[in-house]
This record gives C-alpha cells, sequence and structure tokens, in this order.
C-alpha cells in the first residue's frame, strides 16, 4: 500500500485573538520610548540634584574667589558637566571636581560634598586656603583625594574619609597644619602623604607602619615626630618609598629598619636627631634600594656596615652632615657601580680621597666631600669620570694640581667648587677645556698670578655664569678678555691685590647681575652707561678701592638693584638724584668718599631700603625728612640668606663712622682682620653671618648713618617713626635746634650718636624708654637741663654727656634747684678756730666709733660666710658644674634686680643654697635657653629659677637692658619675672612659680580642669582668645629651637592681640626687627 503525504488546510485563529495581540504589539511599542525617557529623566534629576549640591558647596565653603573660577557655575546651566573644574561620566554623573591652585578661600565641609556628589571618584582641592569644618565623609566612591597646601589645622575626626572611603587608593593632605587626631585606613590605600604638618603623635606613624597592608608610599616628613623610631616596616611588603624626613626622631636607627624592608626604593630619614654608630645598620640583601639619605643626624663611627655593598642599585647615597669619621672607604663606595650622586660633605673625615672610589665614575654625576678634613689631590681614577656634572671639593686641606691633572678633562662638568683649600700657583688655563663650566669657584685658596684671561674666547665660547676668584692673591689688571664670557652673571675678585681699572667689556656684559671687587686697588670710574649698554645690575660691590669720578646718573637705570657698596674710594660729585628709582635697593653705602651737594629725598622712595651709609663725606644742606618715608612700608626678603661682616666701631668719638657692612661669601676670617678699616677704630668688633629679617611686614630703615659731614638745619621729627632703627648716628655735622621728642618710637635703637653738632634745649625723657639702648653720644653740643633719670640714660659715662654746659644730673654734676648744675664757691664767711675744732674731734669721734662697728660686722660676717661656705661645699652638683664659693665678697654680692616687688637682698649664694646647688632633685625643667630649678627661700616663699645657658656675643649692658624691658611687662598669660642675677658667664633668672608646671607637660598631660580661665571658657569670644594664646604657647614649644619666638616676639604677639589692655602693659613694645644673626665676634685693637 502506497504512503499518501496529506496537507491538511491551516485553521484560522479567532478574529477576537488577532485583535488583542494587536494591542499588546502595540502597547509594547508604546512603553519602549517611555522607559528610555525615564532613564533620561532619571540621569537628568541625579545630574540636577548634583548641580544643587555644587552650587551648595560655592555658597557655603568658598568665601572668595579672587581668580573667578566658578563664575560659570549658575544654575540657569543644563549640567554641571560643563562648569570649571568639572568632569563627568558618558551619563553625565560628576566624577572630578578639580580646583587645584583656585585661590580659593573657605571652610570645607568633606560630608556634606561627598553626599552631595555620589559618583564622585576625584577630589582635587590642592593649592586653595581652606580650613576644615568636617572631614568625615558620607558613604563614598573616592580614590583620590588631595587637600595638599591649605589651611587645615584641625585633628582628623575618629570617624574620618578615611572610614567612609573604602575605595581610597591616594590621599595627599601635605603643606597644613594637622596636629594629629584618629587615622585607621583600608587595604584599598595605595599612597599616603601627610607632610609638612605638626603631627607629632609617633601613634600615627606605629600604626602606619605595622599595618600598611597595600601602601607603597607613605610620607611623615616635617613633622614634630619625636623620640625613638621604635618601629620597623616589617610587615610592608609593598611598601618602595618612605620619608621620614624633618622630624625630632632621636635614639639610634633599628638595626634591622632598612633589612626588614626588601621591597623598599627609597629612604629618606634625614634632618632628625638619630645617633649611634652608622655601622651597626644591617641593609639585608636591599635588592631595591636606590635613594638612601641619613643626611642632618648625628650618626657617628669609623667604618661602614658591609651589608652596604649589597645595595647593588644604589643610586643615590647622602651621609652628610653627620659625625662620621677616619677614612673614606674607598673600596666599598667602589663596589656600587650604580652610583649617580654621592655626598659625605660636612663629616670628620681625614687622608687622601681614595683611588677605588674612582670605581663609580662609569656613572657617578655629583660627588660632594666638602667640609672634611681631606689632604692630597683628586686621584687619577677619576679621569673617567665622563659623566661627573658636579663636583664639590670645598673646605677642605686639598692641594696639588689635581685641577690640571684631573678636573681638566671632565668634559661634562657643569659645577666645580674647591673654595678654602690650599691650592696655590696659577689657576689653570686648561680648565677652559671644560666648556659645559658653568660654576667656576676657587675661592679662599693661594693662587697667585693674574686673573686667566682665556677662559673665554670668541673661538671658544663657554657656559659660564659665575666666576669667583675671591681671597686669593691674584694680581695684575681685569682682563678685558672676560668679556668674550657672554653668560657671565657674577664676578667676585674681591681681596686681591688687582690694579687698574674694570675693563669696560666688563661693564656691559649682556647678563651681568653681580659685580663684586672689593678690597683691592682698582683705579679708574665707573662709567656713563651702566645698567644701560649691559647687564641690569643687582650687586655692585666696590668698597675699599680707588676709584675716581663721579657716580654716574645711569645708576638709575639699575632698577634690579638691591645692594650697592661704593664706601672707601675717591669718589666726587653729587649723589644722583635717580637713586630713588631704584625700589628693590636694601643697602647703600657710599661712605669715606669725597660726595659733595645735598642728600636727594628721592632716597625715601627706595621702600625696601634698610641700610643707609653716607659717613665721612663733604654732604650739606638739611636732613631730607622724606629718609623716613619708607618707615612701615618696609617688606623683608629682599637681602635674606646674605653672607656679610659687619665691623663695628667701638671707639667712642675717636672713629668715624658707626661701622661698615661688607659683602663676606668666599673670604677667610683671618684676611678680613687685615683690612684697613677693622684698623681705623681703637676697637671694633666684627659680626659674620647671615642676614636675617625678624619683622613680617612693615618694616623701616635699621641703620642710618650720616655722621662727618656739613649737614645743617634740625633733625625731622618723623625720623622717630623708623621703629626698627638699631644705629641712628648724626654726629659731627652742624646740625641745630632740639632733639626731637618722638625718638622715643626708635624702640629698637642700640646706638645713637649725636654729639658734635649745635643741639640745644633739653633731653627728651622719652630716650629713657629706649630699654635696647647700649651706646648714645650726646656730647658737644649745647644742651641745658636735667639728665633724665629713667631708663639707661644714667648709666653712659659722663664722655658721652661733656662739653654740654647746661646739662647736669648723673653721671655729670647734680642739679640745682633751678636745674642747672650748681657751682661751688668758697663761703664769704670763714668758720672761727673754736668751731673747726669743735666739729673736727666730733668727726673723729663719729669715724672710731664707725671703725668699730665695721669691724665687728666683718667678722660676725666672715663667720656666718665661714658656715655658709661649709654648707655650700656639702650640697650635690648637677651635670657638670661644680660649685665652688670664695670668701671674696664682692663677686657674690650682686643683688637681683628687682621690678614691681622687692625679693630681699638676695646673692647669688642664696639661690645656690635655695635649689641645693642646683641638684637633679631640683630640676623641674629644662629647655632650648636653660635649665629650670624649684626653689624655696627661707621665708618659704616657692620661685623658680632658670639658670641661662652661656649666650657668646651679649654684654652685660645689653642683657641688662633686656631684663629691665622685659621686668616691666605685666600680662596674664606670662609668667612674672620676679628678678635675675648675673654673676660672671652666669645669668638667672627669678620666676614666679607656676603650681600646674610646664605649658609642654600640660599639653603632653592633656589636662586642662581647674588651669584655664573659666572666662575664656564662658565668653562668647573665649574660644578664639583662647585658640589665639594656645597658638602662641604652641609655637614656644617647637623642639626644633630655630623656630622658637624669642621673649621679645611673644610680647610683641601678645600686643598684637590687645586683650585686656587696662590690666596689660605692652604699650610702646614692638618687635625688635631686622636683626643680624651673630656667627662670630671678635675685639681687635690697633
Amino acid at each position: 500500500m502506497k504512503n499518501q503525504w496529506r496537507i491538511s488546510p491551516q485553521r484560522q485563529p479567532p478574529k477576537a485573538m488577532i485583535r488583542i495581540s494587536g494591542y499588546v504589539l502595540l502597547l509594547l511599542l508604546l512603553i519602549m520610548p517611555l522607559s528610555s525617557q525615564a532613564r533620561e529623566l532619571s540621569s537628568q534629576q541625579s545630574s540636577n540634584n548634583e548641580a544643587v549640591g555644587l552650587l551648595a558647596f560655592k555658597i557655603s565653603s568658598v568665601q572668595s574667589d579672587p581668580k573667578n573660577l566658578l563664575a560659570n557655575w549658575s544654575p540657569n546651566s543644563a549640567t554641571p558637566c560643563s562648569w570649571s573644574g568639572i568632569s563627568c561620566s558618558v551619563n553625565s554623573h560628576v566624577t572630578t571636581l578639580n580646583l587645584t591652585n583656585a585661590g580659593l578661600i573657605g571652610t570645607l565641609n568633606l560630608y556634606n560634598l561627598t553626599g552631595a556628589l555620589p559618583y564622585l571618584k576625584h577630589l582635587y582641592l590642592q593649592g586653595n586656603s581652606f580650613s576644615a569644618s568636617d572631614l568625615s565623609a558620607s558613604s563614598c566612591v573616592l580614590e583620590s583625594l588631595d587637600l595638599s597646601s591649605n589651611n587645615i589645622s584641625d585633628p582628623l575626626p575618629r570617624k574620618s574619609f578615611f572610614e567612609s572611603c573604602n575605595h581610597l587608593s591616594y590621599v595627599n593632605l601635605s603643606h597644613n597644619s594637622i596636629p594629629g587626631g584618629s587615622l585607621r585606613f583600608g587595604p584599598s590605600l595605595l599612597q599616603l602623604d601627610l607632610s609638612r604638618n605638626t603631627i607629632s603623635d609617633s601613634t600615627w606613624l606605629a600604626y602606619s607602619l605595622s599595618t600598611c597592608q597595600n601602601l607603597n608610599l607613605l610620607n611623615f616628613s616635617d613633622n614634630k615626630l619625636s623620640g625613638k623610631l621604635a618601629v620597623t616596616p616589617l610587615s610592608c611588603n609593598s611598601l618602595s618609598i618612605l620619608d621620614l624626613s624633618h622630624n625630632l626622631f632621636s635614639g639610634e636607627i633599628p638595626p634591622s629598619f632598612v633589612a626588614d624592608s626588601p621591597s623598599l626604593k627609597y629612604l629618606d630619614l634625614s634632618h632628625n636627631n638619630f645617633s649611634a654608630s652608622f655601622s651597626s645598620l644591617d641593609f639585608g640583601h636591599c635588592s631595591n634600594l636606590t635613594w638612601l639619605s641619613l643626611s642632618q643626624n648625628r650618626l657617628s663611627g669609623i667604618g661602614f656596615p658591609l651589608s652596604l655593598r649589597n645595595c647593588v642599585l644604589l643610586q643615590t647615597l647622602n651621609l652628610s652632615r653627620n659625625e662620621l669619621q677616619f677614612k673614606i672607604p674607598g673600596a666599598l663606595l667602589g663596589s656600587l657601580t650604580n652610583l649617580r650622586q654621592l655626598s659625605l660633605a660636612h663629616n670628620l673625615f681625614y687622608g687622601d680621597i681614595p683611588l677605588e672610589l674612582g670605581q663609580t665614575c662609569g656613572t657617578l654625576q655629583e660627588l660632594d666631600l666638602s667640609a672634611n678634613k681631606l689632604t692630597g689631590g683628586l686621584p687619577l681614577t677619576f679621569t673617567s669620570c665622563s659623566s661627573m656634572q658636579s663636583l664639590n671639593l670645598g673646605n677642605n686641606l686639598l692641594s696639588g694640581d689635581f685641577l690640571t691633572t684631573v678636573v681638566s678633562n671632565l668634559q661634562s662638568l657643569i659645577y666645580l667648587y674647591v673654595p678654602f683649600n690650599n691650592i696655590t700657583g696659577t689657576v689653570p688655563l686648561s680648565l677652559a677645556n671644560c666648556t659645559q663650566l658653568q660654576v667656576l669657584d676657587l675661592s679662599s685658596n693661594g693662587f697667585m698670578g693674574d686673573v686667566p684671561s682665556k677662559l673665554c674666547s670668541s673661538s671658544n665660547p663657554t657656559a659660564l655664569q659665575k666666576l669667583l676668584l675671591a681671597d686669593n692673591y691674584l694680581s695684575g689688571k681685569v682682563p678685558s678678555e672676560l668679556g668674550s664670557c657672554k653668560n657671565l652673571r657674577s664676578i667676585d675678585l674681591s681681596f686681591n691685590n688687582l690694579i687698574g681699572p674694570i675693563p669696560l667689556e666688563v661693564w656691559t656684559l649682556p647678563n651681568l647681575l653681580d659685580l663684586v671687587m672689593w678690597a683691592n686697588n682698582l683705579t679708574g670710574e665707573i662709567p656713563e652707561g651702566i645698567c644701560v649698554n649691559g647687564g641690569n645690575l643687582e650687586t655692585l660691590i666696590l668698597n675699599n678701592n680707588l676709584i675716581t669720578g663721579s657716580i654716574p646718573q645711569s645708576i638709575g637705570n639699575c632698577t634690579n638693584m638691591i645692594w650697592v657698596s661704593l664706601s672707601s674710594n675717591r669718589l666726587t660729585g653729587e649723589i644722583p638724584a635717580g637713586i630713588g628709582n631704584l625700589v628693590n635697593l636694601a643697602v647703600l653705602q657710599m661712605g669715606n668718599n669725597s660726595l659733595t651737594g645735598k642728600i636727594p629725598p628721592e632716597i625715601g622712595n627706595c621702600r625696601s631700603l634698610i641700610w643707609l651709609d653716607l659717613n665721612s663725606n663733604n654732604l650739606s644742606g638739611p636732613l631730607p625728612p622724606e629718609l623716613a618715608d619708607q618707615a612701615g612700608l618696609v617688606v623683608p626678603g629682599i637681602v635674606s640668606g646674605k653672607e656679610f661682616a659687619f665691623v663695628r666701631n667701638e671707639g667712642g668719638t675717636s672713629c668715624r663712622g658707626a661701622g661698615g657692612l661688607v659683602e663676606f661669601q668666599g673670604i677667610r676670617a683671618g684676611r678680613l682682620e687685615n683690612l684697613p678699616m677693622v684698623h681705623s677704630c681703637p676697637t671694633t668688633r666684627i659680626y659674620s653671618g647671615m642676614t636675617v629679617y625678624t619683622f613680617i611686614t612693615n618694616g623701616s630703615m635699621i641703620f642710618l648713618d650720616l655722621a662727618y659731614n656739613s649737614l645743617s638745619g634740625t633733625i625731622p621729627q618723623n625720623f622717630g617713626s623708623m621703629s626698627y632703627l638699631q644705629v641712628l648716628n648724626l654726629g659731627h655735622n652742624k646740625l641745630s635746634g632740639n632733639i626731637p621728642d618722638s625718638f622715643g618710637g626708635l624702640k629698637a635703637i642700640g646706638v645713637l650718636d649725636l654729639s658734635h653738632n649745635d643741639l640745644q634745649g633739653f633731653l627728651p625723657g622719652s630716650l629713657g624708654t629706649l630699654s635696647f639702648l647700649s651706646d648714645l653720644d650726646v656730647s658737644n653740643n649745647n644742651l641745658t637741663g636735667p639728665i633724665p633719670s629713667g631708663g639707661q640714660l644714667t648709666t653712659f659715662p659722663q664722655s658721652r654727656y661733656e662739653n654740654n654746659s647746661g646739662l647736669c644730673g648723673v653721671p655729670l654734676l647734680p642739679c640745682s634747684s633751678g636745674g642747672h648744675p650748681q657751682s661751688f664757691t668758697t663761703r664769704g664767711k670763714k668758720q672761727s678756730v673754736e668751731e673747726g675744732v669743735v666739729i673736727g674731734i666730733t668727726f673723729f669721734v663719729l669715724c672710731l666709733f664707725g671703725l668699730t662697728l665695721a669691724l665687728y660686722r666683718v667678722k660676725r660676717y666672715q663667720r656666718k660666710e665661714e658656715q655658709r661656705e661649709k654648707y655650700i661645699d656639702s650640697l650635690p652638683t648637677s651635670g657638670s658644674s661644680s660649685w665652688k664659693l670664695s670668701g671674696v665678697p664682692e663677686p657674690l654680692s650682686i643683688n637681683i634686680a628687682t621690678f614691681e616687688k622687692p625679693l630681699r637682698k638676695l646673692t647669688f649664694a642664696h639661690l645656690l643654697e635655695a635649689t641645693n646647688g642646683f641638684s637633679a632633685d631640683s630640676l623641674i625643667g629644662s629647655g632650648g635657653f636653660g635649665e629650670v630649678y624649684k626653689a624655696q627661700l627661707k621665708d618659704g616663699c616657692v620661685v623658680a629659677i632658670k639658670k641661662l645657658i652661656h649666650v657668646t656675643g651679649q654684654g652685660d649692658r645689653e642683657f641688662m637692658a633686656e631684663m629691665e624691658t622685659i621686668g616691666k611687662i605685666k600680662h596674664r598669660n606670662l609668667v612674672p619675672l620676679l628678678g635675675y642675677c648675673k654673676i660672671g658667664e652666669e645669668r638667672l633668672l627669678v620666676y614666679e612659680y607656676m603650681e600646674w608646671g610646664s605649658l609642654e607637660s600640660l599639653y603632653r598631660e592633656k589636662r586642662s580642669h581647674g588651669i584655664l580661665d573659666p572666662e575664656l571658657m564662658t565668653q562668647k569670644s573665649g574660644e578664639a582668645e583662647l585658640y589665639q594664646y594656645l597658638r602662641i604657647a604652641f609655637e614656644c614649644l617647637d623642639d626644633r629651637p630655630f623656630r622658637r619666638p624669642t621673649m621679645i616676639q611673644v610680647m610683641a604677639m601678645f600686643k598684637e592681640l590687645q586683650v585686656d589692655s587696662e590690666s596689660d602693659i605692652l604699650d610702646g613694645f614692638s618687635l625688635k626687627d631686622a636683626s643680624i644673626d651673630e656667627f662670630r665676634e671678635k675685639e681687635s685693637s690697633s
């Protein structure tokens, strides 16, 4: 049977079903675009919410927008994605907010900001002035957070963004003032930078190193971490960069610190107080370490750790400024064949530079062996240092011809420093082979012969920018060929024996900034056209030469000039008025010349001028009041860090001028002692160091010497407005009128010379308020009336007041009732013989009785002193001090100076007895200025006695003047100074004893109950006031002495607060300005 396939007809669907399917299809077609629109509306709504949050941030957190960066942040915008600093995702969500260096000022609330921007991943606010009101955060997705270089000064809260933002990988809070707080972070964090804050809590570092998890960068540099480094990065398997520099760590570095962190590539422990032996460190395998700095510590020892040779990848090794000694381990260092930078400067190494060190020449680029005691020269093995760019061998005892045989072959050399050595002979011409050389410093050696003329030539151009040959024995003329060194910026040929004029080719060098050739025998003139045909000079120092002619008018075009010194030459003519155009001019010295005419009033336009010396010329006319116009306008910083020496004349009227300021870079101190200006006065004192400003703003001139001229007229009243002036010498002129009463405003004045004039009237009583006045001379005038009894005025010798026929009072003859000196004339009537006999007998009897009483008291005193000596001899001594009292009463009878409340007549022996011989049991504290002892006097009164460390250079007068000033200050936040005592080199201060101990102990122990003023805690403004006081207090607690303010500065800061003016006597007190660091003090007699 045959199969048959049959196709049956298809069954038709009902019409109702067809109709329903059509409706469903139509509904789907309608829903699809609606869903897309809904998603778009949701995204738009989220974007609108983010815009609202950003606008709220602008309104509430940004108080100032000086660059107008947020101008396009407007509610009228369709989306915030086009706003400045905003980046968005493809879904129009804000993912990045970048306002770097916008200059914004305000208060940051991180909680509100992260809550308003739920998709924010990157927040960059560095380089603004935000403080922090809330550094917590809502649940966030932040991955990068940079708040560096702001004004955040609050501790981190317990629940900070670290705990809320679980995706954080990068956090930068550096360059703020964060004191500490709570630190906890998760495993996502890779880089943490907390440098340049005020963190002192060492538990932060301990936590970070013990639970660093995945950290690869950790930076705690420039904080206040102290104590021993007790933890090692043993658990930090990923840590490659660790910076703990510029802190206060002490003690030894844990021996296994480096060995326990094999992943480290960069380790910086510099600028701390680490001690112990360097050889005790174990570097382990250190297979990844490429950068290591242990500089500026107190590491010692005579060897290097042998494991250091395992650091085969090491590229930078800095061990400078420690106490390492013996010979440089050449074999060990020579094995580090990847070294690029090696610094062993400022240690105690001696002997020759090892030959093996030259094995590093394949890669070595920078070598610094300066400030040691190395001898010999640079070995020939260094001729292969083809990559050497910087070589510093200064301040050693090197000698020989290595400059010719070795250094001249270093074709890549850019910087060569070999000052302060014993190299002799002529300056090698072969140094011209170093065509890349930019700095050549051969100062303070024994070079002789001519200044090399072929360092540069048109056929052999070089990159030379600085030529420093000061303090040698070069002779001859300044070569005109130096004009071929078109890149020269600085030339210093000071302290040589050069003669002749300075060539015009040098004056017209196109890039010349510093021309320094003082203390030679140069002649000729300063050409017209300087700073027009050549470079725009910044420094022109040609003092102590034989230069003639006039000062060119074109000097007014040197608008970048900061230091002009033309003193002790043979200049004539007038001072150009164009000098008033030099707004950056800080030092102007033209003394000891033959200048004529008037002092240009335009000099008052020099808004940076702090030093003006025109003494010993032939200037005439009145004193321009415009010279004081810059008072209150001087901004510090123009000459900060300049190396100088100030030769102060202390021979009174036998000296011409108050002294001279000389540029002192690259010159041995011994050479200065032979300078004629040092011996121009019977007694001189030499100060050397770096120029330092101590006022922040609103400064004034600090030195003004116009003595030995023919100036006339009156002294301008506004000279008293120069509140930072330290030296004012107007002596030996023809000035008349009265001494201005406004001189009481010269609060910082130390030297005031008005002698040899025609001044009249009274000495102003306001001079008695000048507490820092150490040298006053008003002799040889026509002054009258009594010498005011206040302040320092009665402590000066008679010679400072002599030849004023109308002056009287201490130290001169006493005044009569009319205010004139008493005249002693013989009486008109003679005493009768009988009266004379009676008086004589009575006087004899009284003398006999007085002598008997005196002998009795002396005997009684001697017995008492013998008992005291026996007691004191039994007293213990503290530290290295040894107290022995002799029976000579004179040096021990110096009474304590008292102020408001007398302390009775206490001597040094009383204080020694009250402190039990300054024993350790009486010691209650120590600081940067001395130790403090608790003492109980015989009447039961308890005081605190500070025994100051020895301060060189401070004389008795300066010490007493400062104590008198501080003793007059009364402020509720300053411990009252009750008295002081000085004996020999010892200085003792007696303070009221504070029951609660030192402020530092209160701060460390976090105690405040019963100590803080309750009024400050309840008053509305008390919190701000308390903050200001604590800010000053914490500055005083800084463990780095150079950052602590002086007592004078503290009192000035209290004055600025202007709090409690009725009971706080700080009126009339101001910061002492622009002090000069006293590095060395020397007295010499001609």
